[in-house]
Order: structure tokens, then C-alpha cells, then sequence
């Protein structure tokens, strides 16, 4: 029987098209759900649900993954609390929170999965045998978290009820290193976002480049131990803006442990910070240095507001003594930092620049140098610091149109000498193995503070110090011995009338001193 031709070619054509359904079935099965033309990922057409109760590690990581295969996008949380574990982020993806979205970490030890593979100059694991994380990221480029949701660590569950130190509760045997930690990423975008209760550190990027966090508000519990607001470190090119911060301990540190990343040297270097408002009441609003082997160079901070802070500013070059697990060899070396247009309001020491060698043995690679402090405003706080507990100086120290207003109660009996930590003085500037500093306009208003003060500035074993300008206001409330202190020194005075009954500079037979336009014209 011979089949019409017309015939035979509609048989071909229903018998391709089987052919192709059945190919498309196939893959289907085998593929992921199908790229949205917006290129936005659901966490819940992934499964996950927002009931504050699921564990979702599973279902959202699903939902990366899928952006990352698809060259990547948007994966987006919106209304609910969703509980998760670990999770890694990958390149080219947008994590997205919705205002009414949180993403909470899980109470559970067992969620979390231990980072390992990160190895230190000793071969051992960077983060510790259970470092864990809520968002880990690892090698990645072009990643973002941004939104105007939550991310919250659920912290106080891995904290006793036992305080640490009379600041800070003990933490538990384990708990996550942090909330977020980038490692050796490039591009990265944290915007609007909101970062709360971590269980130590909140947002870590370690060895990163090309670095924008904006907008972002931290909020941690203020007996949370170590749970640093923004800890940037050994990374490069980084602008942080428009941020406000308060936790249980820095508000922002930079630092440099390039032996985390397994490397004996990596700067961290290019850094922007503006228009933030910062407070660590145990700790520090800006911390620069204590932990690292590389240096820490040319940092801006700019238009900041700091309130109930122990430091203000604290910049520390250092090598310390932190054991045998994670030993820094070298110690940190600062350069080239600049402060500009500041207030505080209840910051204990407005100013801490300390350099030292906890490690009395081995010989320190540490220097600080190129520091300038300018406009700064602090009101209700105590006293400030500049020291060196080495042989080797502090040097090219500028501070210039300083005000501060100390409200504390010095003891009797104060010590002058050269500490560390606290370093508290009857001063309101202690200055200790400084070489080349510059002050111009450093006014201190004692009307509200009370005890013993006995100078504004005091200089020990420094050289090369110009003081111009120097202003005091006591209303009678402080008895101060002079403006000026000096002991074993050299200094170039200008400028520094004192109010009536107040001496200009008290000094020791070993200063050298030579006053111009002063009330009290004297070379010594």
C-alpha cells in the first residue's frame, strides 16, 4: 500500500516533534528552575519558607546556586524569617533582602559548617578546627548584599549569662568566627543592609579588593564579646560610608594578619571611611592596627560622629604576644593615616596612639608614622595618649585645631608616666618617645571636669616637638601646676598664653625649650 505523499510528511513532522518534547522533558529533569527574565531568584520557589521556624540552608543555597549556573542575578528574601546555616555566596550574585525580610542563623552547632581549607604560614587552619560562618565566600568577584532587611546572628545564644570582664559576657565553648567573611574576593557591595546580634564578628572581608559598604547600620548587643562591627583586613581599595555602628567592640578595625591568609606579607592600604556614626562602649569607635605582620598605609577618616566609646581614635603598631596558634612575628607598621573633621561625646580617651613589643625576646619590625589628627571636637571625655614603649619613636605626628572638653576626676596621685591600654594621665595629652611632633591649636576647656589635672600637654623623652597655640580654660574648678609639661625633651613653644595664676611650661633640667610670642619668653 503506497501512503500519500502529503501524508507521509505529516507522520515526520509529529515524529520530530515527539522527539524534541521528549529531549525537553529530559533536560528538565536534569536542569535547575528556568532563568526569570529579570534574573530574579525566589528563595521560596526554592522551598524555603519564612515562618521562623524551617531550617532553609538547603533550599537557599539552592536558590545561589541556580543564579551563579545562569551567570548570575538577583536571589531574593522577601517577607518572613528564615532560618539557615551556612551558606556560600558565588560569584556574580546579589544576595536581596526585603525591608520585612530576615535572615536569622540557626541555634544549632551542627548548621554551620567548619571552614578548614584556609591555611596560615603554619599550615593550620585559619579559622581555628570549628570556624564557622552564617555567609562564607571564598575566591569569589562580584558579590552584594544589599536591601533594607536583616541579617541576624542570633548571638546571644552562643554567650553565658557570666560576664567576661566587667564590659563583656563570656562567650560559649564554640560559636560562629562571624557573621560574614569574604576571602580573597574582588568587587564586593554590602549597601543598606542591616546586621544584627552577631555572635562575634559582623562583617570580616579578609585579603579582599575593590571593597563599597554603604549605608549598612550594625547593631550588636553591648555586652557582645568581640563582635566587632567592620573588621577590614590585609584587603585594598575599600570605601566605607554612610554607616552607623554600635556594638560590644570596634566599631570598625582595620587591621593586617596576613598570616591568616597563609601569606607573610599583604598590605591593607587604599582605605576610605566617611560619614559614619560609631560607638563601642568596651572598645573602640576607629581602631587602626594591634593584629598583624604587614603594613597598614594610607587611610582616610572623615566627618565622623563617635559617642560612648573607651577610644576614639586608636591607632596601635605593635607586636604582640598572642601564643603559639596564631603568632604574629613581625608586628604592625602604620603610615601615612589621616583624621579630619571629628566629634565625640562620652569617649574616654579621644585619642590612643601606642607602639610596643609585647614579645621582650624577639626584635619588632613595628613603626607609626605620618599621622595627622585635624578639627576634632570631644566633649565629656578624659584623657588622650601618644606613646611609644620602645627604644624606637613615634614619629611626624601633626595635630592641629583640637578642643577638648574632659569631664573625669583626676586622683591625687595620678602617675606621669608611660602606660599602655589605659595609659590615664592627669594631662589631658600625654605625649612618650615622640619624634617630630607638630601641634597647632590644641585648646582644653576644664570647666566641667574636677580633681587634679596638672597640664594640658605633657612631653617625656620627645624630640622635635612644636606646640603653637596652646589654650586652657580651668574657671578655677582644676588647679593646673602649667599649660605646658616637658621631661627629658626638646620642644619649640609659640603662641601659648595662660590664663592668670597658671604657669606656660614646667620642665626638667634635661628639656630643651624655646618659647616665641609667649607671655613667659624663656630658653632653656
Amino acid at each position: 500500500m503506497k501512503f500519500p505523499k502529503v501524508l507521509i510528511v505529516i507522520l515526520i513532522l509529529i515524529f520530530s516533534w515527539s522527539l524534541c518534547a521528549k529531549a525537553q522533558d529530559k533536560n528538565k529533569k536534569h536542569s535547575s528552575v528556568r532563568i526569570p527574565e529579570n534574573r530574579v531568584w525566589y528563595v521560596t520557589d526554592f522551598g524555603a519558607k519564612g515562618d521562623g521556624l524551617t531550617l532553609n540552608t538547603s533550599a537557599i543555597q539552592k536558590a545561589i546556586d541556580a543564579c551563579y549556573r545562569a551567570g548570575g542575578g538577583m536571589v531574593r528574601f522577601t517577607r518572613g524569617t528564615f532560618i539557615s546555616g551556612t551558606l556560600f555566596l558565588k560569584d556574580n550574585v546579589t544576595v536581596h533582602l526585603d525591608a520585612d525580610a530576615v535572615l536569622m542563623g540557626s541555634r544549632n552547632r551542627q548548621d554551620y559548617q567548619p571552614i578548614t581549607g584556609l591555611l596560615t604560614v603554619e599550615g593550620k587552619p585559619s579559622f581555628g578546627a570549628g570556624g564557622s560562618f552564617l555567609i562564607y565566600t571564598e575566591n569569589a568577584k562580584h558579590i552584594s548584599i544589599e536591601g533594607r532587611g536583616e541579617i541576624n546572628g542570633n548571638g546571644d545564644t552562643f554567650w553565658e549569662e557570666e560576664m567576661f570582664t566587667k564590659w563583656v559576657r563570656k562567650p560559649r565553648e564554640w560559636r560562629p568566627r562571624s557573621l560574614i567573611c569574604f576571602v580573597n574576593c574582588k568587587f564586593i557591595i554590602i549597601r543598606d543592609i542591616q546586621l544584627n546580634n552577631s555572635p562575634c564578628y559582623t562583617l570580616w572581608p579578609l585579603g579582599c579588593d575593590d571593597i563599597n559598604i554603604e549605608g549598612v547600620t550594625i547593631r550588636n548587643p553591648l555586652d557582645g564579646p568581640n563582635t566587632d562591627g567592620i573588621d577590614i583586613d590585609c584587603c585594598r581599595r575599600v570605601s566605607i560610608s554612610n554607616c552607623n555602628i554600635e556594638g560590644g567592640d570596634d566599631a570598625i578595625a582595620i587591621k593586617s594578619d596576613s598570616g591568616r591568609l597563609g601569606q607573610e606579607e599583604r598590605p591593607c592600604e587604599n582605605i576610605v571611611v566617611t560619614n559614619c556614626i560609631l560607638s563601642s562602649p568596651p572598645a573602640c569607635a576607629i581602631r587602626v592596627g594591634y593584629e598583624g605582620d604587614s603594613p597598614i598605609r594610607n587611610a582616610t577618616f572623615s566627618n565622623l560622629a563617635m559617642y560612648s566609646s573607651n577610644h576614639g581614635i586608636d591607632i596601635i603598631s605593635i607586636l604582640p604576644d598572642r601564643g603559639d596558634d596564631f603568632p604574629i612575628i613581625r608586628g604592625t607598621r602604620v603610615e601615612n593615616i589621616q583624621f579630619d573633621n571629628i566629634v565625640m561625646q562620652d569617649v574616654t580617651q579621644p585619642i590612643y596612639l601606642w607602639m610596643g613589643n609585647d614579645k621582650k625576646d624577639i626584635e619588632s619590625s613595628c613603626f607609626m608614622r605620618n599621622i595627622r589628627i585635624s578639627n576634632l571636637i570631644a566633649t565629656s571625655g578624659g584623657t588622650s595618649f601618644i606613646g611609644s614603649t620602645m627604644e624606637k619613636y613615634i614619629e611626624n605626628i601633626n595635630l592641629s585645631n583640637i578642643n577638648i572638653i574632659p569631664s573625669g576626676k583626676v586622683q591625687k596621685d595620678q602617675p606621669l608616666e608611660v602606660t599602655v591600654w589605659n595609659s590615664e594621665s592627669s594631662c589631658a595629652l600625654y605625649v612618650a618617645n615622640v619624634k617630630g611632633l607638630n601641634v597647632e591649636g590644641f585648646s582644653v576647656d576644664f570647666s566641667n571636669a574636677g580633681g587634679f589635672w596638672t597640664h594640658a600637654v605633657y612631653c617625656n623623652s620627645s624630640r622635635d616637638v612644636v606646640l603653637s597655640n596652646i589654650l586652657t580654660n580651668s574657671l578655677g574648678t582644676v588647679k593646673l601646676i602649667s599649660q605646658i609639661g616637658a621631661v627629658n625633651s626638646s620642644l619649640r613653644v609659640r603662641n601659648c598664653n595662660p590664663e592668670d595664676g597658671v604657669e606656660s611650661i614646667y620642665s626638667d633640667d634635661n628639656s630643651l625649650i624655646i618659647t616665641t610670642g609667649c607671655n613667659e619668653e624663656k630658653t632653656n
